[in-house]
């Protein structure tokens, strides 16, 4: 005796029901079954997506195993991606994928930390992250000595009565301040925190009052020899 179903394909293969008078409602369920068909496989498709977002840890039998495989399709479609971003010269976070500057130290979209790229003869302080040139005995962005070692990062909550500055870590409970007393750079934080535009600052002639040294870059606001914070020179 025929399988339904293989009767089915004969009647659609076939043109059986043309051979009858019952050609026009034969059509009509053989269209209601293909939609009902296409929605199980849609609704299979939504039940399988749901299932890994809700368990992607799952390593547990067959069904683990197939959970597992598109986690780590999905992870190579991710890196593939960023990979072609980083060819064509664009910066996209890592773990939202939303592109930000190539300076940013986070993720403006995610608040996820951003990896430095260094330039050859370049170190990062391990103070403020900040890339600076290799050899110096201090940081110009944030004058710790280069040979200390940064103290250990600590997870804690902002306290919404003092600004910070997201790039070396400076706090003040003085809301009237705009900018870090370390480095320069605007503070973040606090009840009423107002937005700025950044300005771009033209690189400046600096001495050291301390060692006499002389520098012409923008930003800096130590002295790479010495430690001591920079002075603009006069003008001649």
């Amino acid at each position: 005796m025929a399988h339904l179903n293989d009767f089915i394909k004969r009647v659609i293969n076939d043109g059986i029901a043309r051979k009858t008078s019952h050609e026009e409602s034969v059509n009509a369920l053989i269209k209601k079954i293909a939609g009902e068909e296409k929605s199980i496989v849609d609704n299979y498709s939504k039940i399988g997506e749901l299932y890994v977002k809700q368990h992607p840890d799952d390593k547990n039998g067959e069904l683990g195993e197939m959970v597992q495989q598109v986690v780590e399709s999905e992870k190579t479609i991710k890196n593939s991606k960023l990979k072609i971003a980083e060819t064509l010269g664009f910066n996209f976070c890592q773990t939202c994928c939303q592109e930000v500057d190539e300076d940013a130290l986070y993720c403006n979209n995610c608040g996820a930390k951003m990896p430095v790229k260094l330039m050859p003869g370049m170190v990062l302080c391990p103070h403020c992250n900040k890339a600076v040139r290799e050899g110096i005995r201090f940081c110009t962005n944030c004058g710790h000595s280069m040979l200390e070692e940064a103290p250990e990062e600590k997870e804690e909550e902002k306290n919404t009565d003092e600004k910070y500055c997201p790039n070396c870590g400076w706090t003040t409970n003085d809301m009237s301040l705009m900018f870090c007393d370390a480095c320069g750079r605007r503070l973040e934080g606090g009840e009423e925190e107002e937005a700025a535009e950044a300005v771009e600052q033209t690189p400046v002639k600096q001495v050291c009052p301390n060692c006499g040294n002389t520098v012409v870059a923008a930003g800096v606001a130590f002295c790479e020899a010495c430690g001591r914070r920079m002075e603009p020179a006069e003008e001649e």
